[in-house]
């Protein structure tokens, strides 16, 4: 007699209270992991740019921060002068998150506990739409891009930053059950962020490797984590939700 030893499926709910959980246990240690706090000067420059590229800080704007963590998007966007909120499933990140902001008197900037997937209607209509590091985490990307949408105003845009993987190395902050349902966990190449993106009704819509942020964070690296990074690129897809 034989048994099904592959791992139960579990519910949408079930989902989210696990993924609350690692977030939250994660929440004091995640700025000290190298690819995902900025533990350099170098590195905070390097996304600052490349957010004032993205959003030029004499035209202040909102922006949602949707999966904000512990902020280390919307508090360089609050340092540019935006109207930021950020949005985040995890209330431990988020605490982290404000202790930053206070730390750096920052004052325009709001927090909201929610989910990526189903985020509240009543925190838009934003700007822009913004994540870092949270396309690979969702079971739902779909759903979760076309709420974003919902969040924009006409002419508004939505953006991800995130990570393709060349090799089989990869961080592994899930148990397998959840793993096997992440649609973006370990995608190889810009299409299915653009295809996603389409999909969801944006149009205008491009994507580009950030190789040069990969090159100042590896820059920085001790040399066993530059081992496991360099099979990593960071990407930046974006789009616009069309007027009218």
């Amino acid at each position: 007699m034989t048994s099904d030893a592959s791992p139960r499926t579990p519910s949408s709910e079930e989902t989210t209270s696990i993924i609350r959980q690692i977030w939250d246990a994660a929440a004091d240690s995640y700025d000290s992991l190298w690819g995902h706090g900025l533990k350099t000067d170098l590195e905070a420059k390097a996304w600052s740019a490349l957010l004032a590229r993205l959003f030029p800080p004499d035209e202040p704007i909102t922006i949602i921060d949707v999966g904000c963590g512990t902020g280390v998007l919307c508090l360089l966007l609050a340092e540019l002068g935006h109207r930021v909120t950020g949005l985040d499933l995890s209330e431990e990140m988020l605490r982290v998150c404000q202790a930053s902001a206070d730390a750096r008197a920052l004052t325009g900037l709001r927090l909201v506990v929610g989910q990526a997937e189903l985020p509240p209607a009543d925190i838009g209509p934003a700007d822009a739409v913004i994540s870092r590091h949270v396309l690979w985490t969702l079971p739902r990307p779909e759903a979760a891009v076309k709420a974003w949408v919902e969040l924009t105003k006409p002419g508004g845009r939505v953006l991800s930053l995130d990570g393709l993987w060349s090799g089989e190395t990869a961080f592994r902050h899930y148990p397998p059950e959840i793993d096997m349902c992440l649609p973006f966990g370990l995608v190889r190449s810009l299409d299915p962020a653009r295809n996603l993106w389409r999909r969801a009704g944006l149009v205008d819509v491009m994507a580009e490797e950030l190789c040069w942020i990969d090159q100042v964070e590896q820059s920085q690296m001790p040399e066993d984590q530059r081992a496991i990074h360099k099979h990593h690129t960071w990407y930046l897809v974006e789009g616009t939700r069309p007027v009218g």
